[in-house]
């Protein structure tokens, strides 16, 4: 069975080549937009199986632009379209991970192949996400249950504090020798908080990256913001607040695991409605 392919090329006689091989290969074609604005306002409409995106694009936002922000909002795997490769493109594509970076001209069976693996990548990705997203949900439950204390009902803000706690024992004895593993073969000179604080953001990355969470990184003079631009666990989290305590918990406690001067705030939240979770470290 084909795939529901939603095409971006701002060049119609090329869009139009797109189409009729894709619909030669047995795919359908459920729209052709010409402009990042419309991609994003497409991917929503018609919610495609695959996308794929030329990258240079009329408007005011490019493809790059345009998969950042459909990725935010839906898991739709994205092939790169483009007659250029320079190194400056191929970074800024790299951030959005796509599924698949294809220099125009091409032919038929280049395009399948792509498209073919990059369905193939995305449906085993995803079933290890819902996999991993089980057995944190289980875990999650669990450490509610061990909170809960048997004779008192305690308010939200009890509870929170309970729960805090209780996820970040379950830290110590969980990530904590994960940390101390990361740093010690890191080399670092503990004498450098700049090597420590570095070595921390390396690692902290990698922990949420394992979880199906897309990251991204900013310094300031004094501030370092840690931004998600997904949640594995949107759903139970809009529903309930308190599943974004995990995720604080971790960052929270791992923090003191440095031993650095500094503190943390959470900037946002995607369960309460803003476009990513921001959490900033002032050091």
């Amino acid at each position: 069975m084909g795939a529901r392919v939603l095409v971006v090329e701002d060049e119609s006689i090329v869009a139009m080549g797109i189409k009729h091989k894709l619909q030669n290969l047995g795919h359908s074609v459920v729209d052709m937009v010409a402009t990042g604005e419309d991609a994003i306002k497409s991917a929503r409409e018609n919610h495609p199986e695959i996308i794929l995106m030329d990258i240079v694009l009329k408007g005011e936002i490019d493809g790059i632009e345009a998969t950042q922000i459909i990725r935010k909002k839906q898991d739709i795997p994205v092939i790169y379209l483009t007659a250029y490769a320079d190194e400056e493109m191929l970074s800024r594509a790299k951030v959005t991970e796509p599924y698949g970076y294809i220099i125009k001209p091409f032919k038929s069976s280049e395009i399948n192949a792509n498209i073919e693996m990059a369905i193939y990548k995305h449906a085993s990705s995803k079933k290890q996400n819902e996999i991993l997203k089980k057995r944190i949900l289980a875990d999650f439950y669990d450490f509610i249950l061990r909170a809960m204390p048997g004779s008192t009902t305690p308010d939200e803000t009890e509870m929170r504090k309970l729960l805090a706690n209780v996820f970040a024992d379950r830290m110590e004895l969980d990530m904590r020798p994960g940390f101390d593993k990361a740093l010690s073969d890191n080399s670092i000179d503990y004498d450098s908080a700049e090597e420590i604080f570095e070595a921390y953001v390396d690692w902290i990355t990698s922990v949420f990256s394992d979880l199906g969470i897309r990251i991204g990184l900013k310094s300031e003079t004094t501030s370092f913001f840690i931004e998600f631009d997904n949640c594995p666990w949107i759903d139970e989290s809009c529903k309930n607040p308190i599943f974004c305590l995990n995720c604080q918990s971790m960052i929270n406690r791992s923090f003191k695991w440095t031993n650095l001067e500094g503190e943390i705030n959470r900037r946002s939240t995607i369960a309460s409605g803003s476009p990513s979770c921001i959490f900033s470290f002032n050091l």
